[in-house]
């Protein structure tokens, strides 16, 4: 039998732009659409399809609009280290406050052409959730709610 169908699942609590939370499991693709290795949850909610399955615990599954979801916590073994993506990539520290006075401190990874770099460049990509690395643990945040984003400078080597 094939593992095509199967699904990997993963505990998370969805943050909504009401202030609720949910928490459950997401069904992520043992491939991932485009790029190597399994899907991942920035890849399921960058899908174009408007909604999502959340499995709440122990209850029916529950359909969640992707515009309400402020972000999304992942476990911290969530991320998927790929070598190459993570070589290839150029590491930014942000400061973000999303829509609703959340204010959150971590690292995101730009994949872009060598000539956008800037963190300007990133916040305009065109992906609607992006993943930042807060500490140990990973959020997936919905660049619709971000209300503001300024790089963190290195004081020691006053380089943004």
């Amino acid at each position: 039998m094939s593992d095509w169908f199967s699904t990997r699942r993963l505990g998370v609590t969805v943050h909504l732009t009401d202030g609720r939370t949910l928490s459950g499991e997401i069904h992520l693709q043992p491939v991932a659409r485009h790029h190597s290795g399994p899907e991942t949850a920035t890849d399921l909610l960058n899908r174009e399809e408007l909604f999502f399955a959340l499995m709440l615990d122990g209850e029916q599954p529950v359909f969640v609009a992707k515009r309400q979801v402020l972000f999304m916590d992942l476990p911290s073994d969530a991320a998927v280290d790929d070598p190459d993506r993570a070589s290839a990539a150029r590491r930014i520290e942000l400061e973000i406050e999303l829509a609703d006075g959340t204010a959150l401190e971590g690292v995101v990874m730009i994949e872009l052409p060598p000539d956008r770099l800037r963190a300007l460049d990133f916040l305009n990509s065109s992906a609607q959730f992006f993943p930042l690395w807060t500490g140990n643990a990973v959020r997936v945040l919905n660049r619709n709610h971000v209300r503001t984003a300024s790089p963190l400078v290195d004081i020691k080597r006053g380089t943004a």
